[in-house]
């Protein structure tokens, strides 16, 4: 875990680096009728983040796209956004060359590559990120980058909330306390799949936390939301499950509410004790603070499996399989 523990301690870096390079986009809401947000992974997941954060806030349809196209809705009245970490993301390129030819209102994040060279090329926006990191491993500047973009749009880009993150997340070392204690739930039963259950608010952190132990501790990891999920899941929730559960419930609505409760109830009937979150509030601050203490539960989890986690073979083993093709 040393070595990418190293890289998640520069999550308050990373957030500070986006604070102090964020320019005004200078798009205007009112010529847009849509945004689409395109990327892959560790670089696309700040898309449904932040989706889901300004569902109830922004008033024009806004879609994440993980892969080679784009809608056929998509045109001059299009803000869309390509985050790339190494800017060499095929899938993303792939659909960057479309919206080019679409007329699409263009902004890129990245750190260099082949993204990069064509939005200077084409006189796009570009936000640049910092390099030599693990994808995964440098979410903080393009999500507070993505949310500076949308906050703009909203007429708010001296946005306050963003300014305070920085310092709300700086203590890496009580990340590490906390999450250590929390692992130990799972003494036993570590090596079984892992479920979260969230909300539509919280879908995009948790999202997050499956693809981070997937990929850091090389378990199965899947997300439930709900109420999508009571209308099929709990149907297979008899007798002795394999799987270690968590609940994320943003409290924003009563029913869904009370559907936790349910399943919470329905698992005690085979004695299955869910982790359940605590969640003060749907600040910015509470947001940035459950990614970053999942992101650390991620690595705890892979130093009890015995995971190496800044290893990724079968990624790696892909990206040559289609090199050559």
């Amino acid at each position: 875990m040393k070595y990418i523990s190293q890289q998640l301690k520069q999550f308050s870096k990373q957030i500070k680096f986006a604070v102090d390079n964020y320019q005004p986009h200078g798009i205007e809401k009112s010529k847009l009728s849509n945004v689409v947000i395109c990327g892959m992974g560790g670089s696309g997941i700040a898309g449904r983040i932040v989706k889901g954060y300004f569902n109830d806030k922004l008033d024009l349809p806004v879609e994440v796209i993980n892969d080679y196209t784009l809608p056929r809705y998509t045109g001059p009245k299009t803000l869309a956004i390509f985050c790339s970490y190494s800017g060499n993301t095929e899938e993303t390129i792939a659909a960057y060359k479309i919206a080019q030819e679409k007329g699409c209102q263009i902004v890129v994040i990245s750190s260099g590559g082949e993204l990069e060279k064509l939005a200077i090329h084409n006189e796009n926006k570009v936000y640049k990120v910092e390099g030599g990191l693990q994808p995964r491993m440098a979410l903080g500047s393009p999500l507070t980058y993505l949310f500076f973009i949308f906050f703009d749009l909203l007429g708010q880009y001296k946005n306050a909330d963003i300014q305070k993150i920085v310092d709300f997340v700086v203590n890496s070392d009580d990340y590490v306390l906390q999450t250590n204690e929390m692992v130990a739930r799972f003494n036993g039963t570590i090596k079984n799949k892992f479920v979260i259950i969230t909300d539509s608010f919280f879908e995009g952190v948790a999202t997050r936390f499956a693809q981070q132990v997937q990929e850091n501790a090389k378990l199965e990891a899947f997300v439930q939301v709900l109420p999508e999920a009571n209308h099929n899941v709990i149907e297979s929730y008899y007798n002795k499950l394999d799987t270690n559960f968590i609940f994320l419930n943003s409290r924003n609505n009563h029913r869904t509410n009370l559907r936790f409760a349910f399943v919470k109830e329905l698992l005690a009937k085979y004695d299955v004790s869910a982790m359940e979150l605590l969640v003060k509030d749907t600040s910015l601050n509470t947001l940035f603070h459950i990614i970053y203490q999942l992101d650390w539960l991620s690595l705890q989890i892979a130093d009890k499996v015995g995971a190496v986690s800044n290893e990724i073979p079968n990624i790696i083993s892909l990206k040559d399989f289609l090199s050559k093709q």
